[in-house]
């Protein structure tokens, strides 16, 4: 059995579910995109001076019953596909940081399209992330074309999944261009779509342009779609926390309902990046207790309506290696899982998502793979093996040299890479931790093993040729 938490009781789930759809259909939301205003008109909706849209209860429970409860998201070369839904665990990157924190200068400085490149590669080697989103930005190039440049990155250099980011419905049209290059060809690509769009939405109750015209071109080709809503309780929601998980119940049901209408059977990956507002200081915190309880309650809404579900996890305010990037990377990352979430994402991130660096990626990876044996739980053998094993054994015998440890010890206990258990401490150490020491040498070693990924021959110029269309 794996261990679960809720935070929300069954009573307070339909009570949000309810505020939410009272909200889309007696509130309304704006939508900028004129299509997209079409498509919700013509299956029901009301539209006010062209923009402001109230959908109907029918058209909210059309969508949800249309859920598909798995996305399947591929990967390349020979990777297995993460089936995400259910009780599947995995963790991820995420991007728009801009700042890279340099281990070496110990300064943090403008990211360049070479940290994209170095971080996907050691993306690449470490497990977790199972799946990729550049965490970082390219600052060294023109702002129009960053994105694509990102997701050129993770075709070329990493076999994961990836998630793409696009500026606009111009840029979505590249990727997708892009990765059928890649593939082989669209059918190839529309088989096993080895991408998935990821929309960001903007609270309060507001649909920009370019995230509705995302939707609908990832729904018109079948590309799966993650689509996150994070208010800020406190600026962008309501300061009370229930409220803040309906505004973003309902920004997310609309935008299923609107990929639903496009495409009934597209994948739908209902994820958040519900958080507070630092009222000390004014700054958004994902390192709080908070940003893991609406994880939590987000996670239970997404499955109440039978979808995957995803979101900010392995997270930190801190600005430096040390005790408090531990405790909130291990704190925001646990309650997710234990919440249910399917898809985690966060890895690397630090100083509350401005930064990125390849040591708390590393870090974060630890804290990952620590997490996921937590959620794995324990197996209980209901058979008679386990007597005869203990009976065979018998009272001060020891179980360390029998045939039963050698077996099962590696699926049963947890092995560290980087974290230290040494009984003492047997010399001087330097100011920095042991922990982070190995993290440095886990990262070169891993750099220096990172084989270059299977892509068709001329695929650098291709894919430049593409970016610059």
């Amino acid at each position: 059995m794996q261990p679960s938490i809720k935070i929300l009781s069954d009573e307070e789930v339909r009570h949000i579910d309810r505020l939410s759809r009272d909200v889309l259909t007696d509130v309304g939301f704006i939508c900028e995109d004129e299509e997209s205003v079409l498509i919700f008109a013509k299956a029901g909706a009301k539209v006010e001076n062209k923009s402001r849209v109230y959908l109907t209860d029918k058209m909210i429970s059309d969508a949800v019953a249309a859920s598909v409860p798995v996305a399947e998201l591929h990967g390349r070369c020979g990777r297995t596909p993460m089936m995400v839904g259910g009780d599947n665990l995995y963790f991820g990157t995420t991007g728009f940081a801009t700042n890279y924190l340099d281990y070496e200068k110990d300064e943090y400085r403008p990211s360049t399209s070479e940290d994209v490149i170095e971080i996907t590669k050691l993306c690449e080697q470490l497990d977790p992330p199972d799946y990729i989103l550049a965490p970082v930005g390219a600052t060294d190039v023109d702002p129009d074309y960053a994105d694509l440049y990102e997701f050129k990155a993770g075709m070329l250099y990493s076999s994961k999944h990836i998630e793409a980011q696009a500026k606009d419905l111009t840029n979505a049209k590249k990727i997708i261009k892009m990765a059928e290059y890649i593939a082989g060809g669209r059918e190839n690509l529309k088989k096993a779509p080895f991408f998935s769009f990821l929309v960001t939405l903007t609270s309060p109750l507001h649909h920009r342009a370019d995230s509705m015209q995302l939707i609908i071109e990832s729904a018109k080709y079948g590309i799966p779609l993650f689509v996150e809503s994070g208010p800020m309780a406190g600026a962008t929601s309501p300061v009370t926390l229930s409220d803040t998980v309906a505004i973003a119940n309902a920004e997310l049901l609309s935008s299923l309902v609107l990929a639903k209408l496009v495409n009934p059977a597209i994948p739908f990956v209902y994820a958040s990046w519900a958080r507070v507002i630092n009222m000390k200081n004014g700054n958004v915190s994902v390192g709080c207790p908070e940003f893991g309880m609406l994880r939590v309650a987000t996670t239970q809404m997404g499955k109440f309506y039978n979808l995957p579900t995803g979101g900010g996890a392995n997270l930190s305010d801190s600005l430096e290696h040390d005790h408090q990037l531990g405790a909130e990377q291990c704190s925001t990352s646990l309650l997710p899982a234990l919440g249910g979430i399917n898809m985690a994402q966060g890895m690397g991130l630090l100083a509350g998502m401005n930064a990125v660096s390849a040591e708390t990626l590393v870090l974060a990876s630890e804290v990952a793979s620590y997490v996921k044996r937590i959620k794995k739980g324990i197996d209980v053998d209901m058979s008679r093996e386990s007597f005869e094993l203990i009976k065979g054994v018998g009272p001060r015998g020891d179980f360390l040299s029998g045939e039963h440890t050698l077996e099962h010890f590696r699926k049963e206990l947890w092995t560290r890479a980087i974290f230290d258990c040494s009984p003492v401490r047997n010399e001087k150490k330097h100011l920095e931790t042991v922990a982070l020491r190995s993290a440095v040498v886990r990262k070169n070693k891993l750099m220096s093993k990172y084989k270059p990924i299977a892509v068709p021959e001329g695929s650098e110029e291709a894919l430049e040729k593409i970016i610059k269309s």
